[in-house]
């Protein structure tokens, strides 16, 4: 993208969305008679907090040509995500995938079911992306999920990569580990070549530790991090739990503390975090962009479904330590 020409999107997002299927009032699955229908998935989560905070976000997947696909698609469009480079598979060629959630009370814990074998998404290769899209874009977002769904799907997160530095793109990547999907050993060669290449990189402490295998407190955990990232200036992010998170720029350090939160439904609160910080690297603010993931994650807690329904305004609330007047 040469300097004189204008984006067309902020954010490009690459990964598979299922479609989720969750009893309302606490009803467990086998004595469920009705069912939420909702979406989700790691980038397209990251796609619609983005697109909430007025980015200018795409979404790139692979979706079946048939009624669930075409809810999926028009889902991400409402909250303003063009989905118009998704991949539409035929009938017979892949399904769509699917997974329920078991939403728990103490003492009963919070189940998560996945039926997402053969999904279209999981046969989506390299060939089929239309990569001049990457010349038209500031930043391109990944997961670790993808490449664990299958070989095609391991090659196009490689493919893609690649065509985003050929074309100065940022590339941000979140590991966000799956043992559903893997083991660590398997995961961690595989995202090797990715992480040296990324110039945002964002892991759980817990992902750190049992992934790649590193060891210490938290400040070494976030060097030994960078230390498996090659770009010189690469941004390293290590989220903590109820400690918050920490972001190095191989100059300084930033942290932030989560906010107090009565929770709802903690599904995507990373997912939010990711854009909230994504969004802040993209303005040249990391400490900004750290706060407005924090905001973003707890107020991710207080609704249900994965998507990120806010405005930057109630972020804005958030971080500035109050709430919205309420408007009448």
């Amino acid at each position: 993208m040469s300097a004189a020409s204008e984006p067309t999107y902020d954010v490009v997002t690459l990964g598979e969305t299922m479609i989720r299927l969750t009893p309302p009032d606490y009803v467990r699955l086998e004595d469920a008679t009705r069912l939420d229908v909702r979406i989700g998935g790691a980038e397209s989560n990251v796609a619609i907090a983005l697109a909430r905070l007025g980015m200018r976000v795409a979404w790139v997947s692979k979706l079946p040509e048939n009624p669930l696909g075409r809810l999926t698609a028009r889902r991400l469009r409402s909250h303003g995500v063009d989905v118009e480079h998704v991949i539409w598979a035929p009938p017979g060629h892949g399904r769509m995938g699917l997974y329920f959630i078991e939403p728990g009370a103490a003492p009963r814990p919070t189940r998560v079911y996945y039926d997402r074998a053969h999904s279209a998404a999981s046969t989506l290769s390299p060939r089929e992306v239309d990569w001049t899209l990457l010349s038209r874009a500031r930043g391109l977002h990944l997961t670790g999920i993808t490449p664990a769904l299958s070989e095609s799907c391991a090659q196009t997160v490689t493919r893609a990569v690649g065509e985003a530095r050929a074309r100065g793109c940022v590339v941000s990547f979140d590991v966000n580990y799956r043992s559903r999907l893997w083991g660590p050993h398997q995961a961690r060669v595989a995202l090797a070549a990715t992480i040296a290449e990324v110039d945002l990189l964002i892991c759980t402490e817990e992902d750190a530790r049992l992934v790649f295998q590193l060891e210490g407190d938290t400040r070494s955990l976030v060097r030994g991090l960078a230390a498996l990232n090659h770009r010189e200036a690469g941004v390293v992010a290590l989220t903590l739990g109820g400690q918050g998170a920490l972001v190095w720029d191989r100059k300084q350090f930033y942290h932030a503390t989560p906010y107090p939160v009565r929770e709802v439904d903690r599904v995507g609160a990373g997912d939010a975090f990711a854009a909230g910080l994504l969004w802040g690297y993209l303005q040249g603010d990391l400490q900004r962009g750290l706060d407005y993931g924090m905001a973003m994650a707890a107020l991710k807690h207080t609704m249900p479904g994965d998507e990120w329904i806010a405005t930057r305004e109630e972020v804005e609330a958030v971080v500035q330590g109050g709430l919205p007047a309420t408007s009448r």
